[in-house]
């Protein structure tokens, strides 16, 4: 298996976007048998997963990424492990003996909830996943108007708004929080 990690002297690239070299690892029985460094361009998206896959990538490990290029590269079959920061020795050494790098070596400022959208690596570590849908299509769920059970205390100050109590329409049980007639909910 080959893994490519986007290099900036001996740290991961911090923008996938800019970068200009890969470290490539060649890994057999959870050690490194080959490494090298190779010049590319990722701003010509067009060519960028050809490159990949003439290089024989399996698996790219890099800083942030914009949409464009994270869609390019997942469509053409590497496995995508964006948002990562840190030394690259210490990230490739981790991965190799198959310890998980997520949360560990996860860029600051990215949560998993935040980046797991940008990346079905993520999806993969995390056993929890968010709710995109009402499974049984009830109005009961992250997005449904759920019982009406919340509090509606919204934080408004006298006056302002129309009265801060009332029946919430929020997305669950709890105190809104919104302005006039309860409309928030938990978020």
């Amino acid at each position: 298996m080959k893994v490519a990690i986007t290099a900036w002297e001996n740290r991961i690239s911090p923008v996938f976007d800019s970068a200009s070299t890969l470290l490539i690892a060649e890994i057999e029985n959870s050690e490194v048998i080959a490494r090298a460094y190779e010049p590319f361009n990722p701003t010509k998206a067009s060519r960028l997963a050809e490159a990949l896959k003439n290089l024989g990538i399996d698996i790219l490990i890099c800083g942030a990424i914009s949409k464009i290029l994270s869609n390019v590269i997942e469509f053409s079959g590497i496995t995508l492990i964006p948002f990562i920061g840190g030394n690259v020795e210490e990230v490739l050494e981790c991965y190799t003996k198959d310890r998980k790098i997520v949360p560990e070596f996860l860029l600051p400022g990215c949560n998993q909830r935040r980046c797991q959208n940008r990346s079905r690596y993520h999806e993969n570590q995390n056993s929890q996943k968010e709710v995109g849908i009402m499974p049984k299509k009830d109005g009961k769920g992250p997005h449904g108007q759920g019982a009406g059970t919340g509090k509606g205390a919204g934080g408004c100050p006298q006056g302002k708004g129309s009265s801060p109590q009332g029946q919430g329409k929020g997305m669950g049980k709890g105190k809104g929080q919104g302005c006039g007639q309860g409309q928030g909910g938990n978020r």
